[in-house]
């Protein structure tokens, strides 16, 4: 009766500040990896996962007090969620949709399945020398930490990727302490005094 069952946590990847710029600043030559480099990028900034990113239609795009947010549902778990664009965030959505057609029963994103994106992400990973491997959840993790790393509450976060319970998102606090730990490390070598 008293034996546990812990769930073995793997090891989440996201991407750095300075990856993310990589993916912004590069000159993507086919239309296909700008669209997908833009997505990815707003999934990065909005914490939406892919599913819940290519399911949007314009009605769940709203403007309260001069602010875009983005209210829906989460497709896995039903878990309603709510997102304010930030500015890179819109940014992204500008460079996909100028000119769409903002019809609110519309989708919001060209659609693309899974396999053919993630092929694509792959592709744009080694055009801009990230050796990470690159998925669509790499996305929700990059959002996850930056948020924390900047200041955002555990709760906010877990809000905003639509957890059902905040231990599902503490697994993020756990590599900002990781990280944390590694930078005192860092810097305890570099102030050895004699």
């Amino acid at each position: 009766k008293d034996f546990k069952i812990a769930p073995k946590i793997k090891a989440r990847e996201f991407l750095t500040e300075e990856e993310l710029r990589k993916l912004l600043e590069h000159p993507y030559k086919e239309e296909v990896k700008i669209q997908i480099t833009h997505i990815f990028l707003f999934c990065c900034f909005t914490g939406i996962s892919f599913t819940d990113t290519f399911a949007l239609k314009w009605e769940n795009i709203q403007t309260i007090n001069n602010q875009i947010w983005i209210f829906s549902n989460r497709k896995k778990t039903g878990v309603p969620y709510q997102v304010l664009l930030i500015h890179m965030a819109k940014y992204a959505l500008e460079c996909v949709t100028k000119g769409s057609d903002c019809n609110p029963q519309k989708h919001v994103f060209p659609q693309f399945n899974y396999a053919k994106a993630n092929r694509v992400l792959k592709d744009i990973a080694k055009e801009c020398n990230i050796s990470k491997n690159l998925t669509w959840h790499i996305a929700r993790h990059t959002f996850a930490t930056l948020a924390l790393t900047k200041g955002m509450s555990i709760e906010s976060v877990s809000k905003i990727l639509g957890h059902t319970n905040i231990n599902t998102t503490q697994i993020y606090a756990k590599i900002i302490n990781e990280k944390l730990t590694h930078e005192f490390h860092i810097i305890e070598q570099k102030l050895k005094f004699k």
